[in-house]
């Protein structure tokens, strides 16, 4: 566990330490201030001339005039050894996040490749797996009933290795390539066919296939209309502005059952409201929705939303139960068409803020995710700060990414090994892990995260925000009003 923060901007255009662009801010200031003092000798020299004060006797060509004349030139060849070398330190970025882009891309393919393979060889060689597979999971149960394996250890061990974490991250496009192969087309052909098939379409096509399970009474991934009421224990209570990033993860609900799951916040007067909306994390695990509307059925139809494949939707809705869920709270808090909106989510919750960023009908001006698998999405120019963790597998679901201009993307190895991390199954995704890395956001030096704690402040304002907290619930189990 480190206190480093990498810091990876519009997608991987530049990746670096906070400290390489803190660095080059401050080099770029000793450029700024070196040409400042430039211009002041200058202008002294200029005022001596013009007074008609000639350099002391005795001096030589060494006087007030000549001296201030040569500062000048040693400051002029500071500014510009000093913007070369900031320019250096900025290349150095790019070069950087060009061989990230490249190891990425590498690893993209090579995970098509093997997923296709995999496919091909699952097709011929499952039914002779069977047998060997069934011994070996007795032998397995058998060790973990005698407490010989800790089965939940070693899970924890590979779900938070980062090696794993980036497959992971790179498979996030290559399922489809996985059933085109258990199909049994080669794998050139399946790696040809499934390029342009990245996370959100993949998540399409599981939607596609739930409907068609749903023609024999499959209620798998099946969503339905929710409903939002406001948590009467917190009412509509005032709220000091956040100071930065750190002070809006705290304000995120935690993800607790029967709590409410989401939190707006109003700024500024009546006739002109900025509003900021906090959202948890998943709170329901299962393939068939219940009455939590942050389940995975909400989240596959999150990361489903706006692909190319939305036509194979068949499963109940057009959009995830929390996304509708987040817009009602709005609506009911009193946010109108047009109104700036600054989502932050956790999660699930940094799906839904994802989503948001992305629908141009809503006027959102910048987003925070924490954790949330957003890195499919497509989210322009609008600034996205998005935190993820080396550890942390949900990120990695989100696919290989796409390149936003907007996007900046802090990380940093939040556990002190895979082993031993306590006993969450993904210890890395723990919320109050997060928090801590929004505190490192507000202490970093590098000017892109700084901007996110400018646009937090100048959004708000110094006056006190209203405050109402909202519980969200699907109302039936039927499918949702298109």
């Amino acid at each position: 566990m480190g206190d480093d923060l990498t810091v990876s901007v519009g997608g991987g255009s530049r990746v670096a330490l906070d400290e390489l662009f803190a660095e080059a801010a401050a080099l770029g200031a000793l450029e700024g201030a070196c040409r400042d003092w430039r211009e002041r000798a200058a202008a002294i020299r200029r005022g001596i001339v013009q007074s008609g004060v000639s350099d002391a006797p005795g001096a030589g060509s060494w006087g007030p005039a000549s001296g201030l004349s040569h500062a000048s030139s040693l400051l002029e060849t500071a500014a510009w050894q000093t913007q070369h070398l900031r320019a250096a330190l900025v290349s150095s970025a790019e070069e950087y996040g060009r061989a990230e882009r490249t190891v990425t891309a590498m690893w993209d393919l090579g995970a098509r490749y093997l997923a296709a393979n995999t496919g091909l060889l699952a097709l011929f060689a499952l039914p002779f797996l069977v047998v060997p597979g069934m011994a070996i999971g007795a032998v397995l149960a058998r060790a973990a009933a005698s407490g010989a394996w800790n089965p939940k250890a070693s899970a924890r061990a590979v779900l938070s290795d980062p090696d794993f974490v980036r497959l992971v991250r790179s498979a996030g496009g290559a399922a489809d390539e996985f059933l085109l192969g258990l199909r049994g087309l080669p794998p050139s052909i399946a790696m040809l066919l499934g390029a342009g098939v990245a996370a959100p379409e993949n998540a399409s096509l599981l939607l596609g296939a739930a409907g068609g399970l749903g023609l024999f009474g499959s209620r798998a991934f099946v969503d339905g209309p929710v409903a939002v009421r406001r948590d009467a224990a917190v009412g509509v209570s005032r709220v000091p502005p956040p100071a930065g990033v750190g002070d809006i993860a705290r304000r995120v609900p935690a993800p607790a059952p029967g709590a409410a799951q989401i939190r707006v916040e109003r700024y500024g007067p009546a006739a002109a409201p900025r509003w900021l909306v906090y959202v948890g994390g998943t709170l329901a695990a299962s393939p068939v929705a219940g009455a939590e509307p942050l389940d995975l059925t909400s989240d596959v139809h999150a990361i489903a939303d706006d692909s190319g494949l939305d036509r194979f939707r068949v499963s109940g809705a057009e959009s995830g139960a929390a996304d509708r869920a987040v817009r009602q709270a709005l609506a009911e808090a009193g946010a109108r068409p047009g109104d700036p909106i600054l989502p932050v989510g956790y999660s699930a919750g940094g799906i839904v803020a994802a989503g948001m960023v992305a629908d141009h009908e809503l006027n959102v001006v910048g987003a925070v995710n924490l954790g949330g698998p957003v890195a499919s999405t497509d989210l322009g120019d609008v600034p996205v700060l998005s935190l993820e963790h080396e550890e942390d597998l949900i990120p990695a679901l989100g696919g290989p990414g796409h390149p936003s201009p907007g996007l900046v993307t802090a990380s940093r190895a939040a556990l002190p090994t895979a082993e031993g991390a306590g006993a969450e199954l993904l210890p890395a995704h723990e919320l109050a892990r997060y928090r801590e890395t929004a505190e490192l956001v507000d202490h970093s030096k590098a000017p892109e995260l700084a901007a996110f704690g400018d646009l937090i402040r100048d959004f708000t304002g110094t006056a006190s925000g209203e405050r109402t907290d909202w519980r969200a619930s699907r109302v039936s189990s039927g499918p949702a009003a298109r």
